[in-house]
């Protein structure tokens, strides 16, 4: 275990450790932590500085880090919320109504090249073109056009 007498590579390992347990804590914080050790290892295996300088360095680091690099990591792993639902595409859509469709029995339309199941307030008869006004799952609601 010579490898463990050598003060940069324990700093790394103490970093790796913190960036695994990052999988398991949620809430993008731990992360910071081993940024700063994995530096802190950079700089001893660099420049060798004292044990209080690394504590410093360490601490530095992953504050700064923590503070500066937090809101835009979050910000990437939510995405973009600006951008529309995909299902919103369906509404307003017209379709063929291929099967009756009643106010309690589903039939079937075909929109954009697939059938789907459909259900409507109203009777519509096979057919008819429907404009599709809500996509619930794989259930679109319809209304004659």
């Amino acid at each position: 275990m010579e490898i463990l007498s050598n003060v940069a590579v324990i700093w790394f390992i103490a970093g790796a450790v913190l960036l695994l347990l990052e999988f398991i804590i949620p809430g993008v914080f731990v992360l910071f932590f081993g940024i700063g050790a994995w530096v802190t290892a950079l700089c001893v295996y660099l420049f060798e500085p004292p044990l209080a300088i690394q504590f410093l360095i360490f601490s530095v680091v992953s504050v700064l880090s923590l503070v500066l690099l937090r809101n835009v990591i979050i910000k990437r792993l939510e995405g973009n919320s600006n951008e529309p639902d995909p299902d919103e595409e369906f509404i307003g859509g017209i379709g063929d109504c291929i099967t009756d469709i009643r106010p309690d029995a589903d039939g079937k339309v075909e929109f954009k090249g697939t059938t789907w199941t459909a259900s409507a307030g109203t009777e519509i008869n096979a057919g008819t073109k429907v404009k599709v006004i809500n996509k619930v799952g794989l259930l679109l609601e319809v209304q004659p056009a």
